[in-house]
């Protein structure tokens, strides 16, 4: 459940940009423009609106989630196939430590940038919340969540964020944010 909101429009605006350092190894937090955010979350709804009727059901959001899922166990599949190269059903340790002695260094830069990846699709706070996150963004208590809503709600993120109102997240703005979550969190942990 806590994965369901796939298109985390609240938590956009806290979630870092990430950049491909020349290596192809280093992620880089890059500062966010409000544009950049509508844009976002523009293209998230569009993507979990499934039948295009210009609203987000929790419905829908289940939907795409089981599909997520599906494709997820599809790759472990496939990944588990190209290791068993002698085809018994069984990775032995041979098998495992092979594409790793061929590829060395640069099986890490292609996971690392995998998981920057992984992170700036997750969608944040919102895919973690799952319902409780959807009842935010939907303002209007109708069970669905119109694009106008969605944008609404990061924005306002965004806005809490942005604290010099220069109408982007800077590196410096973004990790106060954090700090300030952290803290939150550990003084609710201390209760």
């Amino acid at each position: 459940m806590k994965s369901l909101i796939i298109f985390g429009v609240a938590a956009l605006a806290a979630t870092p940009a990430f950049a491909q350092g020349g290596d192809g190894r280093a992620r880089v937090a890059q500062p966010q423009t409000r544009a950049a955010v509508q844009a976002q979350v523009q293209a998230r709804f569009a993507r979990a609106d499934a039948d295009r009727d210009g609203f987000v059901t929790q419905e829908e959001v289940r939907a795409r989630a089981e599909q997520r899922r599906e494709r997820r166990g599809e790759r472990r599949e496939q990944r588990f196939e190209r290791l068993d190269s002698n085809h018994d059903g069984m990775i032995s340790r041979a098998e495992f430590d092979a594409p790793r002695a061929v590829r060395g260094g640069e099986r890490r830069a292609i996971r690392g940038e995998r998981r920057g990846q992984r992170f700036a699709r997750r969608g944040g706070m919102m895919a973690r919340f799952g319902d409780r996150a959807f009842a935010m963004m939907d303002v209007n208590r109708d069970g669905r969540v119109a694009l106008a809503e969605a944008q609404r709600t990061a924005l306002q993120r965004f806005d809490r964020v942005d604290a010099n109102r220069d109408g982007t997240i800077s590196l410096d703005e973004r990790q106060t944010a954090r700090s300030a979550r952290q803290e939150r969190r550990e003084g609710r942990q201390d209760d």
